[in-house]
């Protein structure tokens, strides 16, 4: 037979299975418990303290210069700290003075309100001790959701007494005073990410908001997709860090089960689809952008997808009724390369791999029927070819085309479909165009290394000699082993010409190779994630190869597993924003000296 998969016992035959072997690929009961339990497993690790259920939902925004208001504790108070919540717009300028009797007033904070702190608790000190603080609009373009006073070391905001209107606010005003005091209880003492927004957060996260409200969006820099499905966890908690990082830990748990079928139809054997999914379980990239509002995580697990179906596509022959089967797999990868690209233009490149793995197979399929005689070899090659431009061109341009649909209902310009094309020219030279240094970027070429780790978020106003990090870091046994097992399998699986190689490498390359001549200057760490799944298949293909050519094989995975599971556990609190020691953090978790967290 011409499926090429590994016998469940005894010596390697590479390019042929056994019967028994092909009924492998199906899921028995066991597949179904391991599943379950890997799922269980990576659903506890992304939504564990995942952020607050709660945040402030009301807000304030001023429609002039000098709208303002005034905040009366009731008698004199010392006041230490604010903190302050703001919402989009996120531009322009208040002036917040304090008053012991009302009449005489002293400057405590001037505030320049910025788009990267949109539904982030801005925290400043200064010590005065005052019964009044007067809100003053200087410039308009912001939302402030809440503010809150305290006295040092007391968790509880100050009590409020009295809120007074000032009489010339206007009346193009949102809200007023009152909203940005009524919320007390979701005010925190001290900010961090359970409350925050972080990184990227602050476009994504805000974006999702925005197509829920039918605000203008900010950002457009990407496509919607990612945006639209992060918004179903807004409408579902409300605009709370529990909420706006919802979908993403939905996708990085659904991730589990769809890497499970992945490795179950490429090794065809449930313990290596365990091995598998448990390597992507303990990867740390998988989980931090788990605990996000990121969209990589959504359009990673379509790009799984869409090779997989590609993979299985190749493998399916026309007879028996394979030729049907075959286009339902091309679909299936149609589909989700359109999905993919409608999330991030990046996973487009993967679009060339696809279209290797397609006319690869087409020439299997077109060899095997000649050499079988098969007069409708030549009619199935038309018919794929004809499926393939609707599968393939316009499918993907259907959903992509679709994805715009909450960003057309959310912006006030006269916009429609007819500008699609529009926005597509402005995304490319906003990238083209990006060349703003940024501390923890990094070229294509240090990224299978894992040179320079992107630091997230770094928690402040913490106890003396403490650290908390969120990083996106990978486990580097499987970054460094992975890149070893993906050259070794090249070369072991050049000689066989075995499939699994070659599907796994034509993507990676296809992924990683665009980079190398991409017109964007500034580059992170997380645009490799693509290839972390790709990574992991090529350390079990590894592993397999290692128990079927050694006698110590099996230990070999033990030892291994093991030791991913230990740098998990060392790397866990850089992963989830725990609170450690500030020397463990730089004696423990810097392993390079670029690191830097």
């Amino acid at each position: 037979m011409e499926l090429n998969e590994t016998p469940a016992s005894g010596p390697v035959k590479w390019g042929t299975i056994s019967v028994r072997n092909r009924e492998d690929r199906r899921w028995r009961p066991l597949d179904l418990v391991l599943v379950l339990l890997l799922t269980v497993i990576s659903a506890l690790l992304s939504f564990h303290d995942l952020g607050n259920r709660s945040a402030p939902q009301t807000f304030w925004m001023p429609g002039k210069a000098g709208d303002n208001f005034t905040v009366d504790f009731g008698q004199a108070r010392q006041v230490d700290r604010v903190n302050l919540y703001e919402g989009p717009g996120a531009t322009g300028d208040t002036i917040i003075e304090w008053s012991k009797d009302g009449q005489t007033w002293e400057t405590y904070l001037e505030v320049e309100h910025k788009t990267n702190r949109v539904f982030t608790w801005k925290l400043d000190e200064k010590s005065v001790e005052a019964r009044y603080m007067r809100f003053t609009t200087v410039r308009t373009g912001y939302r402030l959701y809440e503010a809150a006073f305290f006295t040092k070391d007391v968790q509880v905001p100050i009590p409020v007494d009295d809120i007074r209107l000032g009489d010339n606010n206007a009346s193009t005003s949102e809200g007023s005073g009152n909203e940005v005091f009524d919320e007390q209880e979701y005010a925190p003492y001290r900010p961090d990410y359970r409350n925050s927004m972080y990184f990227d957060e602050i476009y994504h996260g805000r974006t999702a908001y925005e197509f829920v409200e039918l605000i203008e969006p900010y950002e457009n820099t990407h496509p919607p997709l990612g945006k639209v499905l992060l918004a179903i966890g807004v409408k579902m908690f409300d605009m709370t860090p529990y909420g706006w990082r919802f979908m993403a830990a939905v996708f990085g748990t659904l991730m589990v089960p769809v890497f499970y079928a992945a490795a179950k139809g490429m090794f065809a054997r449930t313990r290596y689809a365990f091995l598998a999914t448990a390597l992507l379980v303990l990867e740390g990239f998988h989980l931090v952008h788990s605990r996000m509002a990121n969209v990589d995580i959504i359009g990673v697990t379509f790009t799984i997808i869409m090779f997989y179906a590609m993979y299985r596509y190749g493998e399916t022959m026309w007879r028996n009724g394979g030729f049907r089967r075959g286009l339902g797999y091309l679909a299936l990868s149609g589909f989700f390369f359109g999905a993919a690209s409608a999330v991030k233009w990046n996973y487009m490149y993967g679009g060339a791999g696809l279209a290797i793995l397609f006319f690869v197979a087409l020439m299997r399929r077109w060899r095997e029927g000649r050499l079988a005689g098969d007069r409708k070899t030549a009619k199935r090659l038309i018919l794929t070819f004809m499926a393939s431009v609707i599968l393939f061109v316009a499918v993907p341009v259907a959903v992509y085309t679709v994805s715009y649909v909450p960003y057309l209902k959310a912006t006030k310009a006269d916009d429609s479909y007819k500008d699609l094309w529009q926005y597509q020219k402005n995304m490319y030279h906003y990238h083209k165009g990006v060349k703003e240094a940024h501390p923890y970027a990094s070229k294509w070429y240090t990224w299978p290394l894992m040179i320079r780790p992107v630091w997230y978020y770094g928690g402040k106003d913490l106890h003396k000699g403490d650290a908390q990090s969120i990083a996106a870091i990978g486990n580097p046994i499987i970054w460094w082993g992975g890149l070893a097992a993906l050259l070794a399998s090249w070369l072991l699986g050049a000689r066989r010409r075995d499939r699994i190689v070659f599907t796994l490498g034509v993507a990676y390359l296809s992924f990683y190779v665009p980079w190398m001549v991409a017109p964007r200057s500034i580059t992170f760490l997380y645009h490799y994630f693509p290839m972390v799944p790709l990574l992991i298949l090529s350390i079990v293909w590894m592993l397999r190869w290692f128990e079927e050519c050694s006698y110590y094989g099996r230990r070999i995975t033990y030892t291994f597993m093991i030791v991913v599971a230990g740098v998990f556990v060392w790397f866990y609190p850089l992963y989830t924003g725990m609170t450690i020691s500030r020397q463990w953090m730089d004696l423990a978790m810097k392993w390079l000296p670029s690191w830097g967290f």
